[in-house]
């Protein structure tokens, strides 16, 4: 009985450890296969895929300035000792 439960227990942590670390390295690898394989086929993607990613880092590039003129005047205080 005991034998059974271990061999349960084996299997549960071998099936996470797939699903956790394997599995997704698989899935990555085909991805990327198919996506180059995609783009001999398809040089004009490949070009429309680069501009919209450079496109991409300059939206963000720009959403990452902070709006200085919306903030305000800078105030600094000081501490007043009453004694």
């Amino acid at each position: 009985m005991l034998r059974v439960i271990a061999t349960f227990i084996l299997i549960y942590l071998l099936f996470r450890v797939l699903t956790a670390y394997v599995f997704p390295l698989i899935a990555r690898w085909y991805i990327n296969r198919y996506q180059k394989r995609f783009y001999r086929q398809n040089p004009w993607a490949a070009k429309a895929e680069e501009k919209r990613r450079q496109q991409e880092k300059e939206r963000q590039a720009q959403n990452k300035k902070p709006d200085t003129d919306k903030l305000g005047e800078y105030v600094d205080y000081e501490e007043i000792n009453d004694d």
